[in-house]
């Protein structure tokens, strides 16, 4: 069939995780799919360390908080009502997917494999696609779109965007999108990448990656100021340049280069507390080796000696070689460790992609355009971007059932 000459009811730009899942509840099957890679979902394949995180368990009252700002959460919110992580498991339970929920919420298959996600949602598309199809225009004529294609022109009455953002291009979240939504009169919310790991300038501590604080305390600080303008507190993790983790990659969307991070080698809740806890393991054990020390307090191996070095000591340096003030610094060098960030990772490397079409645009009840009739938006395109743990993929899929239910045909 030569799908250039049908008169489609919808076509969906974009075969990622919101193209695809629209495309499995559309309520027409005389709709077409394109997409400019070679195959659909590449980017599912990489989520979740390629097992996809679907989703979490976090509570109803919870789960927005986990999104950029109060105008993405209330965006968001009659797309999460109609839509739920219950209704998104239960469909996928229904095609036969299997999900495991591990303690922190996070939702997977348990086959621990993307592919499984990707070819549920490709087997299950209503619409006919269109693999490496590259879109050089787009216009809407009267009551008709037409997208012009380097593989022919095509005819719709009602048109989708999902097209994602610019975090990890070579999938095919390239930014393409954007210019495409500009044709049709919308405007942009500059990207930036989102969920990015950070560089850190000097950095000594590369033979240490692959190493994690656990519920480390973090505190950020611009250049020159006193008061910090950010804290939080979750996981580090040490890279061969800097810094990631689940609390770095939700800050970063916030930092910029020449921004500093102080932050705790150890678990702290109480900043006071450990230090005392720390001097109290120093007073008490005055000829046991301070990395030692260090690793009963919770350093690993590694990291205790990396201290130790940074310090200018002995590494048989025990308590009763050091002074107070010596006590002190290396208290302070455990409980406050500061870097200087040198530049946060680029769109080759985060997750997802902060800014896109503006939000203000968009009527949230069914994500149709302000500006144009039958123009609809879903997905990563869209400025709306969510910390990691299955927040984003959900907000993919909630805004593509809240397009497929208000779609008219």
């Amino acid at each position: 069939m030569d799908t250039r000459n049908t008169l489609y009811d919808v076509v969906v730009i974009g075969g990622g995780a919101a193209g695809l899942f629209l495309a499995a509840h559309l309520p027409t099957s005389k709709a077409l799919l394109i997409e400019h890679k070679e195959a659909a979902g590449k980017k599912i394949l990489i989520t979740g360390g390629g097992m996809c995180n679907l989703t979490n368990t976090q509570a109803k009252e919870d789960f927005l908080q986990h999104y950029g700002s109060r105008a993405q959460r209330n965006f968001l919110l009659p797309s999460f009502q109609a839509f739920p992580p219950s209704s998104l498991m239960q469909w996928f339970e229904s095609k036969g997917v299997s999900l495991v929920t591990r303690e922190d919420g996070k939702v997977f298959p348990a086959s621990l494999d993307a592919h499984e996600i990707r070819d549920v949602l490709v087997r299950e598309s209503k619409a006919s696609i269109v693999y490496n199809s590259k879109i050089s225009s787009l216009s809407k004529d009267g009551e008709y779109f037409s997208i012009h294609t380097d593989n022919g022109c095509f005819t719709c009455k009602n048109l989708v965007l999902a097209t994602g953002g610019m975090s990890y291009p070579n999938t095919g979240s390239d930014g393409s999108g954007y210019s495409l939504a500009k044709m049709l009169g919308h405007s942009i919310v500059p990207p930036k990448p989102a969920l990015a790991a950070i560089m850190v300038d000097t950095y000594q501590w590369k033979h240490l990656a692959g190493n994690a604080i656990r519920s480390s305390y973090a505190e950020f600080h611009h250049p020159g100021e006193k008061k910090r303008f950010l804290q939080a507190t979750g996981d580090i993790l040490f890279t061969h340049d800097g810094l990631s983790g689940p609390l770095i990659l939700t800050a970063s969307r916030e930092l910029k280069a020449g921004d500093s991070i102080t932050f705790s080698l150890l678990p702290m809740e109480n900043k006071r507390e450990v230090q005392e806890y720390l001097l109290a393991l120093l007073s008490s054990q005055p000829k046991k080796q301070v990395s030692t020390i260090l690793k009963e307090a919770g350093l690993v191996t590694s990291l205790a000696q990396q201290v130790v070095r940074e310090l200018a000591l002995d590494p048989t340096s025990t308590p009763a070689h050091l002074n107070k003030a010596q006590r002190q610094d290396l208290v302070r060098m455990v409980t406050e460790r500061r870097f200087i960030i040198k530049g946060i990772k680029g769109f080759n490397a985060a997750m997802v992609t902060c800014g896109g079409v503006s939000l203000k645009e968009i009527d949230r009840n069914n994500m149709q355009s302000k500006r144009v009739e039958h123009l609809y938006f879903c997905g990563e395109i869209l400025d709306v971007d969510g910390q990691s743990g299955g927040y984003n993929l959900q907000a993919a899929f909630s805004t593509a059932y809240c397009v497929a239910e208000h779609i008219q045909v």
